[in-house]
């Protein structure tokens, strides 16, 4: 569900950017969702897989590291929404309703 959630947050995204649409909003929510689910992905293989899951014998405890690290790198999910709020406000002002369907 999480990659499959994600993949449709790219396309949704990739849509409306080759449409010309500003996505400020869905790339700052791609960003804190897909490495969220990234991590979590990895979280559950890491659970599944035991004591073999943290040992240097599966690639899942660098994917694990790497996956949090990622979370920072772009700037720390509490940016990213904030800038979806503020985005979010700016649309209801400007076109004075909640609806963020379009």
């Amino acid at each position: 569900m999480d990659v499959q959630s994600s993949r449709m947050m790219t396309l949704h995204c990739a849509e409306k950017i080759d449409g010309g649409q500003p996505a400020r909003t869905e790339i700052s929510a791609i960003k804190v969702f897909v490495l969220a689910a990234y991590h979590r992905v990895v979280d559950r293989a890491i659970q599944v897989w035991g004591a073999a899951g943290v040992s240097g014998d599966l690639p899942l405890s660098r994917m694990y590291q790497t996956a949090r690290t990622l979370r920072l790198a772009d700037g720390p999910d509490e940016v990213h929404r904030i800038l979806i709020a503020k985005n979010v406000f700016a649309q209801h002002h400007r076109v004075g309703g909640w609806d963020f369907a379009n």
